[in-house]
């Protein structure tokens, strides 16, 4: 998974203390580690800032010449330096992805206007004096949307763009182009680090709308989101072939890559290219051949959008999704080895079923339960607010800044002496260990205790993570009679890049005569995966 920003994935770890200077104004932890670790990013290791890119057969010219005319497709400056895409929707705004500025001042923004001639000279760049947003974090969750108010209107060469205002599942199957800056490149390669700094576009097919499906899961996440896949005539690199695309490229087909984050997808209309959609992010870092871009769609966010100046056409405005209600609790725990999937749990962020076939098996069953650190991963305080836990709590657990996460929740009856087991195992692409990128899994129900963390004992994974703690048990005495609500979850430490994720199975109430005094254990769960992982040998990339 890539999300299509400038820093956006951790290859080594060097710390200048001299770079917390450039951090001015910082008001709280999450700005300030944030502020912190994108300069990290930039002085520690190369994360390009990508663009554009295009089938081998048309080249980059033909990529140059179709995002010319797009002059409403701005450069979004992060102090001086390009970082985002965006799309002038009136006079004096600009519509980008959330995600691009949810933790950046204004006043350290700027947009650049680029004409239509061959090198997109530039016509102003224009200082930032507002950001529009909701208080969501989560890329996936069909929200990943912002406004940029700027100090002075756009020239009056650029006609502001529309956007699209009919029932998004309509255009399934339908062409449509997409339109960015930064680093470019052709799809048997990818972008290769290269970048011309012009304005490029291309053509795709809109396949599926609904959840992000990223194939290193092979499944979707989040809601609103549409999805294009990068084909070349294989069916190797027909990505999307589960929701009906097909392999046949479009003449101009191309893909999204970093530093496209923000950008529009464009639809036309009666003759007329509206913004359907804006680009949150993709299912790879190299953008080639089998890439699947993730447009979060401008309908849901009409009201929003509206009232911060944009125009649409058609007037669909989509039903609030509906609110379940919540099942009385009941005795026991239900679908405690999840072979019914995610039925009984409530979620928040990522979490999908896996079997056998993901690389571990479940220790009960055919299926268990993965709950992950990015995609749609919320911030600390929603895991706090969603599992009942006091504000900071963890953070205090920890002794990290949990930067983003996800948990799964399931409120349950139980009698005083009942005994709670479950099984566990923490995977995860950090570095172990790792005193500033800490990542840990945690259990909560009378209180809340760490499961695992990077400091934990791992062997390597068959798992598409690089190492596992292998399934550990744990058990807990029910001190009192009464109803409890077990939570599990897997953060992100100081930095939203590596992904890390919890497996939880055979979670079981066992009634008991007794009440002895509440305890907690955690031992190794012997399986004969343990014994022979040491065998396999990966190289990180």
């Amino acid at each position: 998974m890539s999300i299509y920003f400038s820093n956006n994935f951790k290859q080594q770890q060097i710390f200048n203390p001299s770079i917390l200077k450039s951090c001015k104004n910082i008001q709280i932890s999450q700005i300030a580690l944030r502020c912190v670790l994108g300069l990290i990013a930039s002085q520690s290791f190369q994360s390009p800032v990508k663009s554009i890119v295009i089938n081998d057969t048309v080249g980059a010219s033909t990529a140059q010449s179709l995002g010319a005319p797009f002059t409403a497709v701005t450069d979004i400056l992060f102090n001086g330096e390009s970082g985002c895409t965006g799309s002038l929707i009136a006079d004096n705004y600009v519509l980008t992805a959330q995600h691009c500025v949810q933790d950046v001042f204004f006043d350290e923004l700027s947009v650049s206007f680029r004409s239509d001639d061959s090198q997109n000279s530039i016509l102003a760049d224009i200082s930032v004096s507002n950001i529009f947003q909701d208080d969501t974090f989560g890329l996936l969750d069909g929200t990943d949307i912002a406004i940029l108010e700027l100090a002075d209107a756009a020239p009056d060469s650029i006609d502001p763009l529309k956007l699209f205002g009919f029932n998004p599942e309509d255009l399934i199957g339908s062409d449509a182009t997409i339109v960015g800056f930064g680093l470019n490149g052709l799809g048997s390669v990818g972008h290769e680090s290269i970048a011309d700094g012009l304005r490029w576009s291309a053509e795709n097919v809109i396949d599926f709308f609904g959840g992000g499906f990223d194939p290193l899961f092979n499944d979707t996440f989040g809601s609103n989101i549409f999805n294009l896949d990068f084909d070349d005539g294989t069916n190797d690199n027909n990505t999307l072939f589960g929701f009906g695309s097909s392999s046949s490229p479009l003449t101009n087909e191309g893909t999204t890559a970093g530093g496209d984050s923000g950008s529009p997808l464009l639809v036309e209309k009666d003759g007329e290219l509206l913004i359907a959609g804006v680009l949150s992010g993709g299912s790879t870092e190299t953008s080639q051949f089998g890439d699947i871009s993730w447009f979060t769609g401008v309908t849901e966010q009409r009201l929003f959008i509206e009232e911060n100046g944009g125009q649409f056409v058609g007037d669909f405005i989509p039903l609030p999704p509906p609110i379940e209600p919540q099942p009385e609790p009941v005795y026991g725990i239900n679908n405690g080895s999840f072979e019914n999937g995610l039925n009984d749990w409530s979620i928040l962020g990522a979490a999908t079923i896996k079997n056998s076939d993901f690389g571990t098996p479940p220790s009960d069953g055919e299926s268990n339960a993965l709950i992950l650190n990015e995609l749609v991963a919320v911030r600390d305080d929603e895991i706090e607010e969603f599992l009942g836990l006091p504000f900071a709590s963890l953070e205090d657990l920890s002794g990290s800044f949990p930067s983003e996460g996800s948990a799964i929740k399931q409120t349950f009856l139980a009698n005083a002496g009942d005994v709670l087991t479950f099984d566990f195992n923490f995977l995860t692409d950090e570095f172990t260990p790792d005193d500033l990128f800490n990542d840990f899994s945690f259990v909560s129900l009378s209180g809340l205790d760490l499961l695992a963390d990077t400091f934990s004992s791992f062997v390597e994974s068959l798992t598409i993570f690089f190492e596992e703690t292998g399934y550990q048990s744990f058990s807990y005495v029910i001190p009192e009679t009464g109803s409890y609500t077990l939570g599990f979850g897997v953060t992100d430490a100081n930095d939203p890049s590596v992904v890390s994720g919890l497996l939880v199975d055979n979670v079981t109430l066992t009634a008991s005569a007794s009440t002895p005094e509440p305890t907690t254990t955690i031992g190794l769960f012997a399986t004969a995966f343990g014994v022979f992982s040491f065998l396999k040998k990966r190289q990180r990339k």
